[in-house]
Parts: C-alpha cells; sequence; structure tokens
C-alpha cells in the first residue's frame, strides 16, 4: 500500500501507521499529539553538491510523517529511529 492511500486510511480514522521511538523515547506529533507515522527517506544536500549536481552523494535523513494530522519530522540519525 502507497502512503497517499494510508494517509487517506488515517484521515477516515482507521488505524494506519506504525509507533516509533527514537534514541529510546516514544514519538509524539508535536502538532497534534498523534502516536502513528509513515517513514521515509529524504536526501540532506548542501550548496556545493547542488553546484556539482552530487546531491546524491551526500547524506540521507529519516522522515516521520504523523498519520494523523501530516506533520513532518526529520531526524539526521537513522540508526536511532526504531519501529515501536
Amino acid at each position: 500500500m502507497g502512503f497517499f492511500s494510508e494517509f487517506s486510511k488515517a484521515l477516515n480514522g482507521d488505524d494506519a501507521g506504525e509507533r516509533y521511538t527514537v534514541a529510546g523515547h516514544s514519538v509524539t506529533c508535536s502538532h497534534c499529539g498523534g502516536t502513528r507515522f509513515f517513514e521515509s527517506a529524504a536526501l540532506l544536500d548542501g550548496r556545493a553538491s547542488s553546484l556539482f549536481g552530487v546531491e546524491w552523494a551526500g547524506g540521507s535523513a529519516v522522515t516521520l510523517t504523523c498519520a494523523t494530522c501530516g506533520h513532518v519530522d526529520w531526524f539526521a540519525n537513522e540508526k536511532l529511529v526504531e519501529r515501536a
């Protein structure tokens, strides 16, 4: 199932997403207090990498999107993000 169909389920009140911990603490949405999220990855790039067209060589971050309101939190250390 894709992100948009899972997000649609969440908007309709169905249980969607997963619970996560980061560095041993439960993740809670800072906007609505939700506890279920969708995980994805995002590239981190800087001006120099964009200038030379090598964005793919930069680091990555984990993003957790709240299944209730859609607020996105970014975590640079992907090793600390775990499903609960």
